[in-house]
């Protein structure tokens, strides 16, 4: 995983800028929050935290949220997010994906947002199984994955042989995506259930467990 891309840039990231972001963030319509208010969800995972928008809003709905991020940048700014708005930062740690640290069955859902496609497509299988065991029987695992636009196809990269783009220069330079269909999410996930979600951008999978 290229930890360095992430560390970079998330340690250029403004906090005034991303506490803006926090307060036009709305997703109230997304199809992955219905799946966690249907399934009387109480523990999330926030896989993947990023700077905090979502561990936020779920705190803000109730959710008690913990987390992870490869980045310690982005798990230090996720922090101060939730802190800065009244709710506690739970656990929230620096992880690889495959290897979250956290103990079997500890969430009633794991929600990773444009994590796996950011993964060769090997790591991402690795990852998939690490998401399922930190959740408990009868969670469920929720997934968004990006749509490939002409940003992704025009910044410079190169193809692996199992289809990753691994960009060579530019603003993405070290960053991996791999471009997903309903047919490699069918791959990815196979013999576990997955479901694919409508999705007003790229792809939403729930999984449950």
């Amino acid at each position: 995983m290229e930890r360095g891309f992430w560390e970079t840039a998330w340690k250029t990231a403004d906090p005034a800028r991303i506490r803006e972001a926090a307060e036009r963030f709305d997703p109230r319509e997304e199809p992955l929050l219905a799946c966690l208010r249907e399934r009387e969800a109480e523990t999330v995972c926030d896989a993947g935290c990023g700077c905090g928008l979502w561990s936020l809003y779920l705190a803000s709905l109730g959710y008690r949220v913990s987390g992870f991020d490869l980045s310690a940048e982005a798990v230090a700014l996720t922090r101060d997010l939730l802190r800065e708005q009244g709710y506690p930062a739970g656990d929230f740690r620096a992880a690889d994906v495959r290897e979250t640290g956290f103990p079997d069955g500890a969430f009633d859902a794991v929600l990773a947002r444009e994590v796996l496609d950011h993964l060769p497509i090997r790591e991402a299988r690795e990852a998939l199984v690490e998401l399922l065991r930190i959740l408990r029987p009868g969670g469920c695992l929720l997934l968004s994955l990006d749509e490939t636009d002409e940003d992704y196809k025009a910044q410079p990269h190169r193809v692996s042989p199992e289809g990753d783009y691994i960009y060579t220069a530019g603003k993405w330079k070290g960053m991996v995506f791999h471009p997903y269909s309903p047919a490699e999410i069918e791959k990815l996930t196979r013999g576990h259930g997955a479901k694919l979600l409508p999705a007003e951008h790229g792809f939403a999978v729930l999984i449950e467990k």
